[in-house]
Formats: C-alpha cells, structure tokens, sequence
C-alpha cells in the first residue's frame, strides 16, 4: 500500500458523505492508504515531516496555499514520489527543491476552474457596485435602504494577468459590454486584437480602469504589486477584485485606501493566512468591502472535478 498524506480533513467532504466515500474507494482501490491531517488548520513543514516519520509518505495532497511544501520537506521526505496540489497556487512549494528530489508537482489546473472563478469575480464586482451586501445587511434589520450604487454595464474593465482565469473574465466583461484593459509582462497579440483589447501599462490601467480585477500567480515579482503608490493612481470611484492571491495586494495600503476613500471599495476572496485569524481588513468592518472566505473553486460541479482530478494524479504517479 502506498500511503497517501491528506493536509486537510475536509477534502472530499465538502459535498456529501457518499462523494467522499467515493474518493477513499478510489484510492483504495488502486492501493493507497490515506493518513489524515485532522486538525483545522494547515500543515507546516515540521507537521508533515514527522507524518513522514510515522507512515513514510509517499505522495501529499495538498488542499491550501497555507500548508508548507518547502526544502525541508522534500529533503526529509525520501519516499515521496509526488504532491498533487488541490488548485493550481503552487506559490507555497518549493518546485526547485522537488526538481532537485525526483518530486513530480501536479496541478488541478485542467478542470474548469478558471470558469467558476471567473464567475465569483464578477459576482464580487456586481456586488461592490450595486451595494447588494449593505442593502441586504439593512433590510435584515427591517431597514428599507435604497443607496444610489454604480453601474458595471459600459465601464472600463482593468485585468491584470491574462492567464485562463483572466480571460474567462474577459468574455463575461465582453457581455456587460466593458471597455477592457489588460497588463500583462507575456501578452498574447493576436487573442488581444482578436478580442479588441487594449494593452497598456500598468499605470495607465490603474488610473483609467473603473474596475480592477487580479489574476497573476503570486511570486517575489508580483508580491505587494498594488500598494500605496498604485491606490494613488487609482480613481476615487474605482473598485479592486481579488480572488487571485492575498499576498498581491499591500494590505496595509489597502486598508489605508479605503479608510481615506481613495478607491471606492475592494471585494477580496484571499487571505495571508487561510482560516483567517484576526484579520486586520475585516476587523476594520468597512462598509466599502466585501468579503468571502475562498470560494473562487466552491461550486458542486468544480469540487467533484478538482477532487478526483487530485486523486488520479496521484494513482497515476505512484
């Protein structure tokens, strides 16, 4: 039996009793023994280390960017054949070390997950623009409020990256009719003068966009890409969507933007760290953000995808 590492007790849970069933036969079918992590939180290199020491592992599901997938691990690990990542983030593993450990890398990004994430996306912005939270909050407490909020039809769309997911985007902001602005370092010309796109600077679609959405992968290059010198350049009317990664946005300078009205609101689906533990952006309680607790891959059709999809990767890897 090979023995298969879980870093979460929820995968495979979240849809029902019968779909995780499903999953453990699976594995055990094609002779995999799955050992658990059954606290609720995420493992750290040390935790994964001594389940090694334990049951010498032999591959790793890898269920959130919070678990710690570094040198350490791969170097202590001397059994693991792969880590098969639930997503496609792969920002907390240390690829260099597992090239370097004959450790294959595998991602979930066949599925249609751009697609489900491209749909929150402009969720989050429907929502910040017609106040659907704060009108919702209000009439629960038998408070009939109608705020003046702001139209997404018509409006200049700013995207920066131009992976699946943001071109996903792209073809729901083509039905609400946007102007779309793109940044990015790898731009596909023809898809661009196909989809009539306009590639700019990173300045120029931060002080023309009404809308700003993030979908770049989250590196030393990318890291703290929108801070306070971007939230200057940004109109006082303009609204930032992240269902990308946390560590994108300055959150500092986010949450100094929106106590001085620069922008005019942000709707964040990421955190730093996933359970958020006194988060300093919601402890503010700003009625210009929205929140969700990472929900970009949350649909029944994409879980059900996503979970078999991890496990086949691991099958057919070890």
């Amino acid at each position: 039996m090979k023995n298969i590492l879980i870093t979460s007790k929820f995968f495979g849970g979240q849809l029902d009793i019968e779909h995780k069933q499903q999953l453990i036969k699976y594995f055990e079918e094609n002779g995999c023994h799955l050992i658990w992590n059954t606290a609720d939180h995420a493992m750290s290199a040390k935790d994964i280390i001594k389940a090694d020491a334990d049951h010498l592992i032999d591959a790793i599901v890898v269920y959130s960017s919070s678990d710690e997938i570094n040198r350490e691990v791969f170097e202590q690990c001397r059994n693991l054949k792969v880590v098969s990542r639930h997503g496609v983030g792969i920002e907390n593993i240390d690829i260099i070390a597992a090239q370097k450990n004959g450790v294959q890398i595998k991602t979930t990004a066949e599925s249609m997950g751009s697609e489900t994430v491209a749909d929150l996306t402009f969720a989050l912005m429907l929502s910040l623009a017609r106040k659907v939270t704060i009108i919702d909050a209000q009439l629960r407490k038998n408070i009939w409020y109608r705020p003046i909020s702001n139209d997404v039809w018509g409006k200049t769309l700013g995207i920066i990256g131009l992976g699946r997911i943001g071109k996903a985007v792209v073809r729901r902001a083509q039905g609400f009719g946007m102007n779309i602005l793109v940044y990015t370092p790898n731009p596909d010309l023809k898809y661009l003068v196909e989809n009539g796109i306009t590639l700019c600077s990173k300045e120029e679609l931060l002080t023309k966009a009404d809308f700003l959405t993030l979908h770049c992968g989250l590196n030393a290059e990318t890291r703290d890409l929108i801070g306070e010198k971007e939230f200057a350049l940004m109109k006082p009317t303009a609204y930032l969507i992240n269902t990308a990664r946390s560590g994108l946005i300055n959150q500092s300078a986010l949450i100094g933007a929106l106590k001085s009205k620069h922008i005019a609101g942000a709707a964040i689906d990421v955190f730093d760290i996933e359970p958020i533990i006194d988060d300093a952006l919601i402890n503010e309680n700003l009625d210009s953000v929205v929140a969700t607790s990472h929900v970009g891959s949350y649909t029944f059709d994409l879980i059900r995808q996503m979970d078999f999809l991890v496990a086949t990767n691991i099958v057919q890897a070890v």
